[in-house]
């Protein structure tokens, strides 16, 4: 199986030149802030490469906090405690479970790896550490592209990468991108501008 990660980083380590650009803050569809990071790089192959990181997905533990306040001393006025002591500890064995899911499905950071000629890999990291990839050779990569969908009456804008499949009748397929992170607009632009110069560089958007 070919292990696009660990040749990335052989070449990176023999031959490659990084241009590192300054991280950039700005505002998801929540309102919290995200950092933005991208990474150029140019091989002495003249392959051109885009790494861009989105991270930010933090827990909320205050509203849980508040939350968890509020069923205590709802339990107390009814005097739950005194029903069954069974219940109570059930209960409380679910909210800490409730909690320990959240914390290990929680995506707080996501990688767009863009490298021309060779594909593209996705990379989701985990709260607890573990990070899900995802890898699109270069001859399946259409483009990428900004699309909108509504949402609870709201017009939410997220990135998504146009692909072909590999079928007697070739059709297109969206890969939605950067859906855990959630940035707005202008974020997305910045993310698309630096993915423009790989993948189409004379018509990248500066």
């Amino acid at each position: 199986m070919y292990n696009f990660q660990s040749d990335q980083k052989r070449r990176s380590e023999c031959d490659s030149t990084r241009q590192r650009q300054p991280s950039m803050t700005f505002k998801n569809v929540h309102g919290e802030e995200i950092y933005v990071d991208v990474r150029l790089k140019k091989h002495s192959n003249n392959k051109r490469a885009v790494e861009v990181n989105v991270s930010g997905g933090r827990i909320q533990f205050l509203p849980w906090i508040r939350y968890t306040l509020i069923l205590t001393v709802m339990a107390f006025v009814i005097q739950f405690h005194t029903l069954h002591v069974g219940w109570l500890c059930t209960a409380v064995l679910m909210q800490l479970a409730t909690l320990m899911y959240r914390i290990h499905g929680k995506i707080v950071s996501e990688t767009l790896l863009v490298v021309a000629g060779l594909g593209i890999q996705t990379t989701a990291t985990f709260y607890m550490g573990k990070q899900h990839t995802r890898f699109i050779p270069w001859g399946s990569v259409v483009d990428i592209i900004i699309a909108e969908t509504i949402s609870m009456q709201r017009v939410l804008f997220y990135m998504a990468l146009l692909v072909k499949e590999e079928a007697a009748v070739p059709n297109q397929e969206l890969i939605p991108l950067y859906l855990n992170t959630w940035p707005r607009l202008p974020c997305l632009r910045y993310i698309y501008s630096a993915c423009q110069d790989v993948l189409n560089p004379s018509l990248s958007l500066r």
